[in-house]
């Protein structure tokens, strides 16, 4: 009759054929030699060693069982155990930051992922502005950076990219800039724990400080003591920390490149979360009258000046009326715009709740009308309007008087008539970026205007 320490003794070489079959069809996973994955996995841990120690031992209980054989087996064991044990103390501790080392292709092709990597947003900061950042130290610029890239999607209606944040040992100590996909597109300089003292009144009262000009607008201030905040605002400026100015500057220049932010994936995006709402708007506009990236184009173009896309459907539902009759950009952009009139004012009225408007004179207007060109049924640019065309000049210098430079306040918006004012609107987008000019079929009919000026 067999006992119970027979039968486990005709039970071993199945189980080391088992575990033999097991290794064979795991090698296949991995490129290391076989000697040192048994040594990575069963080995260089303690733990390891002192569960195997326990069943050896254990298997001394069971009669039948060679006693002698499983007890030196297991005191080995142990004895290994205590050795990996005792060499994990004695090593140093890893440094912070300290990576597991990789194998040299691994590492080569990683460190050239990282090299051809390309951040939507970057802002580069000089080494006296780190505490800015470090929240250890009290820094608000991550913060205030997270909130303002939540205030900015929820305003333009779409998801603004992270703003990847580090420093520059190349800048100045006090400088930072912000770049689009690697191409600078603002910097500007601190002035240490000083505060930024702005106003755009032509007469304010002069405070002690350094003369400066706000980064966001170019409206004149002076930095100074935060022993002269109080006497600053008494004397009607607008104080701000060096925290406020560089996110102010960022969300303004966020605002500027927007139209550049929105890539095809994004609008794809857009798309099919406005498919859960309306799924028959989708399906008469996409792909049937206009193709995905004709979308995207007139979303670029309203997000170029400044027209938020979060009210998509009713944008959608305007293209798809107009894009029958006539698919050109101007016109399907002409549209969107009118559909949101009421959204496209709204910011623009003062406190009364009035429209300031200036008004082209009629000689004006009709010389503008007369640069563009009829083509296929829709006004186009014509190529020989450009902003050192005779008439293009003329409007801008005569905006420029009538708009002074350093004005921080809302500014009055120029009245054009359509199709016209979309490409007037691209005239004057190098010499005043935030000036709207809107059509008269954009404002609603309860909106009361305010002449402040002709343009002649």
């Amino acid at each position: 009759m067999l006992t119970v320490g027979d039968g486990l003794v005709t039970l071993i070489p199945s189980l080391l054929v088992s575990v033999a079959a097991g290794i064979t069809l795991t090698r296949a996973n991995s490129a290391g030699l076989l000697g040192g994955e048994i040594r990575a996995q069963l080995l260089a841990k303690p733990v390891t060693l002192y569960v195997a120690s326990m069943v050896s031992g254990a298997m001394c209980l069971i009669p039948g069982l060679p006693k002698v054989a499983f007890l030196t087996v297991a005191g080995l064991l142990f004895f290994a155990g205590r050795r990996v044990a005792m060499s994990a103390a004695a090593a140093p501790p890893a440094e912070a930051g300290v990576v597991e080392k990789k194998k040299p292709g691994e590492a080569q092709n990683t460190d050239l992922a990282n090299l051809l990597r390309l951040e939507d947003l970057t802002l580069e900061i000089g080494f006296q502005l780190i505490p800015l950042v470090d929240e250890k130290q009290g820094g608000q610029l991550l913060n205030r950076v997270r909130a303002l890239r939540r205030h900015l999607s929820a305003e333009m209606g779409f998801l603004v990219p992270p703003v990847h944040i580090s420093d520059n040992l190349r800048l100045r100590p006090r400088e930072y800039l912000f770049s689009l996909r690697g191409m600078e597109i603002g910097r500007w300089q601190t002035e240490g724990a000083l505060l930024l003292a702005v106003s755009g009144d032509p007469n304010r009262r002069p405070l002690a400080g350094k003369e400066a000009r706000e980064p966001a607008f170019g409206v004149p201030a002076i930095w100074i003591e935060r022993a002269l905040e109080d006497q600053a605002n008494a004397a009607g400026y607008s104080v701000v920390d060096a925290v406020t100015v560089i996110t102010t500057h960022l969300g303004e220049l966020i605002r500027r490149h927007a139209w550049e932010l929105l890539g095809r994936s994004e609008t794809k995006r857009l798309m099919d979360a406005l498919n859960e709402s309306h799924p028959k708007l989708l399906e008469e506009l996409v792909p049937k009258l206009l193709t995905l990236g004709e979308v995207g184009r007139v979303l670029e173009q309203l997000l170029r000046e400044r027209v938020s896309i979060r009210d998509l459907g009713t944008i959608l539902e305007s293209m798809l009326e107009t894009a029958p009759v006539n698919k050109g950009v101007v016109a399907l952009v002409e549209a969107a715009r009118q559909s949101l009139g009421r959204r496209l004012i709204q910011p623009l009225l003062d406190g009364e709740g009035q429209l300031p408007v200036l008004l082209l004179d009629g000689a004006l207007e009709e010389e503008i009308q007369n640069t563009l060109s009829p083509d296929m049924g829709q006004r186009m640019l014509a190529s020989n309007a450009t902003p050192g065309t005779p008439v293009v000049r003329r409007l801008a210098d005569s905006l420029r008087r009538l708009i002074p430079a350093s004005s921080a306040a809302a500014l009055p918006v120029l009245l054009c008539p359509s199709p016209a004012r979309y490409h007037v609107k691209r005239w004057l987008e190098p010499v005043m970026p935030r000036l709207a000019v809107v059509a008269a079929g954009e404002i609603p009919p309860e909106i009361r205007l305010r002449p402040v000026g002709t343009v002649r």
